[in-house]
């Protein structure tokens, strides 16, 4: 899952990696710059594992399906298209979350952008995350998955992200909707085209 699994890794040691849970909800920006703090010229490893509620996976999902804007979602039917890159180092993830089948064949997926905080490569950096809904018939201990399923291209990041994190700091949170493609003899690679629908940020 990548950001979702380990966020960042300080200097190397023969030891299991210290682990920490921090919850994406309105106090995740503040929990997150205190852990960047808190890291600083740490030697041990130490990695961070981000937990998406599930009420926040259904809160988004239920904005898309019914087209109407919650307190926590502000939905608005703009459908802005953005650029999504890095796809070609998650195709792993992406072709199970697609079960294998075409991208073609899957239904349209609910997403949301995630800015990394503490991405050593890129402190603008913004992630491109899918919510993909599990079968609730089976046993389960949560009924949706998460998947990062790229980047925001570096520039259009850097201009959005600050409005982003103002935005996570209301507890609102930008939805998405994400078409997949590939996974096919003539196009075996696998590609998730975001757009953003809310009208709180302009991204064109």
């Amino acid at each position: 899952m990548g950001f979702l699994k380990n966020v960042i890794k300080a200097a190397t040691t023969a030891k299991q990696p210290e682990v920490r849970v921090v919850i994406f909800d309105q106090d995740w920006q503040d929990t997150m710059e205190a852990l960047r703090s808190e890291f600083a010229g740490k030697k041990t490893q130490t990695s961070v594992s981000i937990k998406v509620p599930d009420l926040l996976c259904e809160d988004l999902c239920n904005a898309i399906e019914s087209h109407e804007p919650s307190t926590r979602i502000p939905y608005a039917d703009s459908k802005v298209p953005i650029n999504n890159v890095g796809e070609s180092f998650r195709q792993e993830e992406l072709k199970e979350l697609c079960g294998s089948a075409p991208g073609e064949e899957m239904p349209w997926l609910t997403g949301f952008l995630m800015p990394e905080i503490l991405n050593p490569y890129d402190k603008f950096a913004v992630g491109i995350y899918a919510i993909q809904t599990l079968d609730t018939s089976a046993p389960a201990t949560e009924k949706y998955n998460v998947v990062q399923v790229g980047y925001m291209d570096k520039e259009s990041a850097k201009k959005v992200h600050k409005k982003v994190l103002n935005l996570l700091g209301k507890d609102q949170y930008v939805p998405l909707l994400i078409r997949m493609t590939g996974g096919s003899k003539e196009k075996p690679n696998y590609g998730a085209f975001p757009y953003v629908m809310t009208d709180k940020i302009k991204f064109e």
